[in-house]
């Protein structure tokens, strides 16, 4: 507990300097460091490091930074390590995208996770489309090691740039797997580039949930952003709220 308590309080503290200066330059290297839990047990979150390469610089002028990475279109290269010391869960991983000329993009993944006395591996590869600027398509397919359900499905996003505000995010999620179908839905309004507010949809072969949310990119010098998240599943039986916090760094 304390030693949550003490990381959050550093991001907290990186939120606070000032931003007068940060300037919108183009990137290659995405590093970052996130929390995330709920309010009913903050101190029981889950820690995610990452970082991110792009083959070709990434704009963040034109667009909401949190979709930066999305609307860029570009070869990458990622890798992560996350922390639910809750669960005694430890989880690493890589995985890359290649965009050919053509706009079609392949993808794979390849992740390990350490679960108390007992390790197993995931694999994914994705196949995809980008049908115009703001845009994709994709199927997917994951599976694993030790009793891990294979699953496949369809994936698809679209950006819609607006005169008065930024714009807004669509997505559309369905997983199949052995045991149950799964589709996802979401509308994320960014009233700026920095903040959205929005709305989504989960529904199983058992249960289905709504959840309203909110999200704020602070642009802190020309390296340094945080992040704060937001989520309140609209379920009675769903206790306090999600809460994410961040800090990217992009150069």
């Amino acid at each position: 507990m304390k030693k949550s308590v003490t990381a959050v309080a550093i991001l907290l503290g990186l939120s606070s300097m000032s931003a007068i200066a940060a300037q919108d330059n183009a990137f290659q290297h995405e590093a970052g460091l996130n929390y995330k839990s709920n309010s009913e047990e903050f101190g029981d979150g889950i820690w995610n490091a990452n970082y991110r390469y792009y083959v070709t610089p990434v704009d963040q002028k034109s667009s909401p930074y949190a979709l930066n990475g999305f609307l860029a279109q570009s070869s990458n290269l990622g890798a992560y390590y996350s922390n639910f010391d809750d669960a005694d869960l430890d989880s690493y991983g890589i995985d890359g995208t290649y965009v050919f000329a053509s706009k079609w993009f392949v993808g794979v993944n390849y992740n390990k996770h350490d679960y108390a006395n007992f390790d197993f591996d995931t694999y994914g590869a994705e196949v995809g489309y980008y049908f115009n600027d703001s845009s994709a398509v994709s199927v997917f397919y994951a599976d694993g090691d030790e009793g891990v359900e294979e699953s496949y499905g369809v994936k698809v996003r679209s950006y819609i740039a607006l005169q008065s505000t930024a714009g807004v995010d669509l997505q559309a999620n369905w997983t199949h797997s052995d045991s149950d179908d799964m589709i996802n839905l979401g509308a994320d309004w960014y009233v700026n580039n920095s903040w959205s507010v929005g709305l989504g949809y989960t529904n199983t072969d058992d249960d289905d949930a709504f959840d309203v949310r909110t999200a704020y990119w602070l642009r802190i010098s020309d390296n340094v952003s945080a992040n704060f998240e937001l989520a309140r599943v609209l379920d009675s039986d769903f206790d306090g709220v999600n809460i994410g916090l961040g800090v990217v760094g992009r150069f």
